[in-house]
């Protein structure tokens, strides 16, 4: 019999090209081709149906108010929104106690060995509360901004002690979110593993091209302040005639575009927008250079797929960026917010085309040998095979 596992996430896809949470997709459909049944439970949102099918991955939506009011989820980040005022809370309220009845309902149903949950809270909280009642094994993964959370809000910690606590194992995504949490002192260090998140599929086998002698730099992020663009922007004013194409969307859109104006880079930057999946191997592949000083990064998937379409690649020397980009060896590393020096850096992957082709190739072997859906896959199985649990010994 195979192994079955529960999901538990506070975002999924809405359709097949939603780059939203597709990460956890990527990863329960590469569990499923290893004989790992995989189901998933997820807020809903309008228009989405209460129940449907990824591939091989079954997915059940909550539902926590009436449509027009489920606005937490696929919104931006959860506990930002959370705290913008006393309605959100209650909104909050209704989706934790929508989620954990869910859970229970399917558990019962579908008899796990394994609940998975992604981010400690919500995910983690439900996932410890539904362990109890359904002897399932609880696995937790961190992310990175739930990880935030618990530096900067001292009430989160007890809770996530309690939600850690329950958990047979935590991955995190990073080897930086793992030092936070140990730092943090709310976990057991002994159950925690890195597992960093797979690169989609249609990365893996992006064809080698030779690369585009133009003098752009690509971006691709959420517009917000913890990626730093404005920091781009700085320094690309210290780089004669280069051009930047930043991809995505975000709360920090104007501030970036009322910025570009006043270092009268308007016509040297271009704002794309979000893009779907499918056009970003080719945006890659076009550009001279992949830049994005993030600050405490918590992985930076997008570094990996850059490397993997032959673009040099470009990181702040924190955060979850580092197991990625070696400096000198996959890529170039510099200081957060330091626009001169990320300047250097640009400006030294221009000038030497030998140079960048040499990080690019050896950050592309290294994110093919490490990144993949199907080696994220086999760890997550070692996980699952090593975690003991009580669903077994009910037969």
């Amino acid at each position: 019999m195979s192994t079955r596992v529960l999901m538990l996430t506070q975002v999924f896809p809405r359709a097949r090209d939603d780059s939203m949470g597709a990460f956890v997709f990527h990863i329960a459909d590469a569990l499923a081709a290893r004989d790992i049944a995989v189901e998933v439970i997820a807020p809903h949102a309008p228009k989405l149906a209460d129940e449907e099918t990824f591939g091989p991955v079954r997915v059940h939506r909550f539902r926590y108010a009436p449509a027009r009011w489920e606005r937490l989820a696929y919104a931006g980040t959860m506990h930002e929104l959370v705290a913008r005022g006393i309605a959100n809370k209650i909104l909050f309220a209704c989706f934790l106690f929508a989620f954990v009845l869910k859970t229970i309902s399917v558990a019962r149903a579908a008899r796990p060995r394994i609940l998975h949950a992604h981010w400690w809270l919500p995910g983690g909280l439900i996932g410890a509360l539904a362990s109890m009642l359904t002897r399932a094994s609880l696995v937790i993964t961190t992310h990175g901004t739930d990880v935030e959370l618990l530096r900067r809000t001292r009430w989160a910690r007890p809770l996530a002690r309690f939600v850690f606590a329950r958990a047979r194992a935590i991955t995190c995504g990073s080897t930086y979110l793992c030092d936070q949490l140990r730092a943090l002192d709310v976990v057991d260090a002994r159950r925690l593993v890195v597992i960093s998140e797979p690169v989609a599929p249609l990365f893996e086998n992006v064809p080698t091209t030779t690369r585009n002698p133009s003098r752009t730099i690509l971006a691709v992020a959420r517009l917000t302040a913890q990626k730093s663009i404005d920091t781009l922007l700085d320094a690309l004013a210290l780089v004669p005639d280069a051009r930047l194409k930043i991809i995505g969307d975000g709360p920090e859109r104007a501030t970036l575009q009322n910025r570009a104006r006043k270092l009268n880079l308007q016509d040297r930057v271009t704002f794309l927008g979000a893009l779907p999946p499918r056009d970003l191997p080719a945006q890659y592949a076009d550009c001279a250079l992949f830049a994005l000083p993030s600050i405490r990064e918590g992985f930076g998937i997008v570094f990996a797929e850059a490397l993997l379409c032959g673009a040099p690649v470009i990181a702040t020397n924190t955060g979850g960026a580092v197991d990625i980009v070696r400096d000198g060896e996959t890529g170039l590393l510099v200081p957060e917010r330091d626009p001169r020096a990320l300047a250097d850096a640009i400006q030294k992957l221009l000038d030497d085309p030998a140079l960048a082709t040499r990080l690019a190739t050896n950050g592309a072997a290294y994110a093919r040998a490490h990144f993949t859906r199907d080696q994220i896959a086999a760890q997550f199985e070692k996980i699952y095979n090593g975690t003991r649990t009580n669903a077994d010994e009910r037969g």
